[in-house]
């Protein structure tokens, strides 16, 4: 279960084995901390050390997403104690394991963005535009298979320029299917200028404390990734690990949301330069999130969770870089 703190005035604190949601002093709900799995505040409030402490010692997460859809920290439980995973991983940068894991990561993401185009077409009887969109990825895959198999360092570069030529021709295809209502005219990342760039970036905060608690979960080390570069403060595998997830978890629910009409314009409002999400939108918008996360998918023949993947991948990383298996990407065929 994943608790949501959105708006303003709300507390976390403790009770025995309960966390308890206050909001303006008085008790709102209570739950047993092990039934939770995490705590997502969105708005203002506060939380107590006890209530911390109790998360802590049941291995519950704690993230907070700002009003401009940036995730501002995350509290974790103790560090898992498999050290060997994390020596394995920083020794990977010295060899060809960290390069096929950046590759992999962005051959699910491409295959991703395929499937996603390749839905949006049959719904639309097969529509040209989007296949050929669609078409155009498929060459960019095999632009990237032809990548050797060396360290990250070596090929990063060549692997990012495949990647951000798919991306180009993805959100092409998106644009495509997406009313002129929305005055969405490409993928702008941060400080989004639109709705819909606004509901992506707030989604994909969300996907990237599911992801963080994935990797925690699995003993790996947040902060040194194979595909992005280390750079002090960023989570660089948490982005690596969430290039296979972007589409199939939160641009398909936004284009959702948006073709089925269940925001319009007023719910949202210009706020220091950036787009924001208001309170009723926002809420739906979270909850749509987390449903996708729950929901059950066929994958390697067997019924399963998105979240559940998200940790099962996280762990198939380990296993690769110990040498016990192989890794491949999660991805969906149209």
């Amino acid at each position: 279960m994943r608790i949501i703190v959105d708006g303003f005035g709300k507390s976390v604190t403790k009770r025995d084995n309960q966390i308890i949601i206050k909001e303006n002093g008085k008790e709102k709900d209570y739950f047993l901390v092990k039934d939770i799995s995490q705590v997502i505040i969105t708005g203002k409030g506060s939380i107590t050390f006890d209530a911390c402490r109790l998360l802590a010692q049941n291995d519950v997460d704690l993230i907070a997403i700002n009003w401009k859809g940036y995730l501002d920290y995350r509290l974790t439980p103790p560090e898992k104690k498999n050290v060997n995973v994390k020596r394995e991983q920083y020794l990977s940068l010295l060899d060809k394991r960290s390069g096929i894991l950046a590759k992999r990561f962005i051959k699910a993401k491409i295959e991703n963005q395929k499937a996603t185009l390749g839905t949006l077409a049959k719904s639309r009887g097969n529509d040209k535009k989007l296949l050929e969109q669609r078409d155009k990825l498929s060459n960019l895959l095999n632009k990237l298979n032809e990548i050797s198999n060396s360290k990250s360092d070596i090929i990063r570069s060549k692997i990012f320029g495949v990647e951000g030529q798919a991306s180009v021709e993805y959100w092409n295809g998106i644009k495509y299917i997406i009313d002129d209502y929305w005055g969405f005219y490409n993928r702008s990342k941060r400080y989004a200028k639109d709705p819909v760039n606004s509901m992506l970036n707030y989604g994909y905060a969300i996907l990237q404390g599911e992801i963080w608690r994935a990797i925690h979960l699995a003993s790996l080390d947040p902060y040194c990734g194979f595909l992005h570069t280390d750079k002090y403060g960023r989570v660089s595998l948490v982005f690596d690990l969430m290039e296979e997830f972007r589409q199939q978890i939160v641009d398909k629910t936004v284009l959702s949301l948006v073709n089925k009409k269940q925001f319009n314009l007023d719910d949202f409002q210009f706020k220091d330069g950036v787009i924001v999400i208001l309170e009723k939108a926002r809420k739906k918008l979270i909850s749509s999130i987390y449903m996708k996360l729950s929901s059950h998918i066929n994958f390697n023949e067997k019924e399963i969770k998105y979240s559940d993947i998200i940790v099962s991948q996280a762990r198939l990383v380990g296993k690769f870089l110990e040498g016990k298996e192989d890794y491949s990407g999660f991805y969906l065929r149209w």
